[in-house]
This record gives C-alpha cells, structure tokens and sequence, in this order.
C-alpha cells in the first residue's frame, strides 16, 4: 500500500520577507507542499498563490522551485491575497488542477475605513481558472494518499470576529458574508496530522477541528495564517484555548496572525510557536 514516508513545506509567500536572503514579501500566503511516498511516487500541492504574480514567480525561481511541476492547486478562499498570483502559475503550468470551494467565484467586499473595497478575484485571475481543470467542491476528500481537501469547514466555534466587515452580493444587495469558501488542507504523517490555513476566516479552531476529524491523528500541527489581527485580548485568548483544547501541539503563524496574536501563541506554546515568513521551510519524515 502506498504510504506518504515524507513532506516538505516551503512557505513561497508571506507578509514578512524573514531571513531569507533576496526573498520578497507582500501582503499574501502561498506555500508549495511536496509529498514522497513509500514507492518513490512524488506529488506536489501549491496551497494559495499569495497576492501577485511577480512575487509568486520571483520566490519560487530564487529557492530553485520549479511551479511547473506542481500537481494540485489549493485555494483557501476567493480573497486577492490568497489568489492574486493564479495567472503566474497558469503562465508555467498546463497540467494542475485548482481545487476549491464553489464560493470562490463569487464576488467578495469589505467596509473598513477605507470605505467599501473589492476584495475577491481580479478579471485576470478570473481568467487564468479557466486555463486549468477545476474541481470546486464543498465537500472534504482525499487528494493525495494522506492528504486532504477539507471542504466547507462547520463553525463549531465562534468565528464573528474572522469574518467583521466582510459582504457580498445578493440579489442585488450588499450583506455580511460569512466566507463559507474558506477552507483548509490536511496531512497525516505518522500519527500528526499538519493542518494547512490561508487566512482562517471560517475560524482556525473550526479548520483544525475539521482537519482532526477528517485525517485524525493524535497530535496537530498547525500553519498559515490565523487571522487574529484585528481581534481583541479575550479572542484571542478565548481562541488560543480552542487550538490546545483540539490537540494543536505546535503553530506555525504568518500572514494575518497579527502581533496580539502571535504575543500571545509564544506565550502559550512558547518554542513550540515558530513564526513563518517567505522561504520558511519545515521537513518532516514519518516515524
């Protein structure tokens, strides 16, 4: 039976450029996930395409990552930052498939001080999707041997504060949009299972509690971004709490975790809290 004995992770996109030498960052999340199994057999995941093209295409040719060879293409939720940088892959890649939630082609708003903003989808990126074959689904499936789809994630926990100011349309009227699109990915490797996030807004508790129910595993790990900038001290401990009460052991954070949010995981889970950045790499083989 093929078995996954090996992953690497190479975080390609993240709001903080890091340590890495003449690596960019921008406001967005994309990382490369590559799966050795037991038989030699190799499959390659870009979970999320950060927020541009250039900085997609500038990072993976800096770190020697070849897109091209990409198997699957994971998008967490229609926002610009997770999806800006499709049109690059489709510009390097005839043979991907996009996997993601139905909603992700609806059109996506927030109302912030800057007023009322588009934030889903551009025409171009809009565009690109058609070059690849698409797989939109709501529900979780196994698209590698050990590696999972999560599907629309249920709002087990309280998640308001992942999803403030967002809209979109229906029937011609602006209402709150509560980003069912947003989901996540899931990888059993011996007995963890490493929960993948882009922004969370469906609630990182809620993704790591469908990504236990759906690949099991005695421990979690969890990486991406938590979108936990802009809650308050009591959610962001209220959800902290959540992540150890579903078995998360360590938390890799990025992106929209924020800097409350990251205070307060190092406080929590102390050496067990990394923070992420573009070329941030994690190796793990299956014991």
């Amino acid at each position: 039976m093929r078995e996954l004995s090996s992953i690497r992770l190479v975080v390609l996109v993240d709001d903080y450029a890091g340590f890495t030498e003449g690596l960019l960052g921008e406001h967005g999340f994309s990382t490369l996930v590559e799966l050795r199994y037991s038989d030699g057999l190799v499959k390659r995941v870009l979970f999320d395409t950060g927020a541009t093209s250039r900085v997609l295409l500038f990072n993976a040719r800096r770190l020697g990552l070849d897109l091209g060879l990409v198997d699957y293409v994971v998008v967490s939720h229609r926002h610009w930052d997770h999806t800006g940088g499709i049109p690059g892959v489709a510009k390097v890649n005839q043979k991907a498939t996009v996997i993601a939630h139905p909603g992700i082609l609806e059109p996506a708003y927030s109302i912030g001080e800057q007023g009322l903003r588009y934030i889903g989808l551009t025409d171009e990126s809009r565009g690109a999707l058609e070059r690849f074959r698409t797989l939109l689904t709501k529900s979780a499936f196994e698209l590698a041997p050990g590696t999972w789809f999560l599907g629309e994630v249920e709002r087990y926990y309280d998640n308001r504060y992942a999803v403030k100011g967002f809209k979109k349309l229906r029937e011609g009227e602006l209402v709150d949009d509560s980003v069912l699109d947003d989901t996540g990915m899931a990888i059993r490797l011996g007995s963890t299972t490493l929960v993948l996030a882009g922004c969370s807004h469906s609630g990182i508790s809620n993704i790591a509690r469908k990504a236990r129910m759906v690949a099991g595993g005695d421990e979690l790990v969890v990486l991406g971004g938590l979108h936990l900038a802009n809650a308050d001290a009591e959610t962001v401990s209220r959800v902290v709490s959540e992540l150890e009460n579903e078995g998360v052991e360590e938390v890799y954070a990025g992106h929209c975790t924020g800097l409350r949010g990251e205070a307060e995981l190092l406080k929590v889970y102390g050496d067990r809290m990394r923070k992420i950045h573009s070329g941030f790499t994690i190796t793990a083989e299956a014991k």
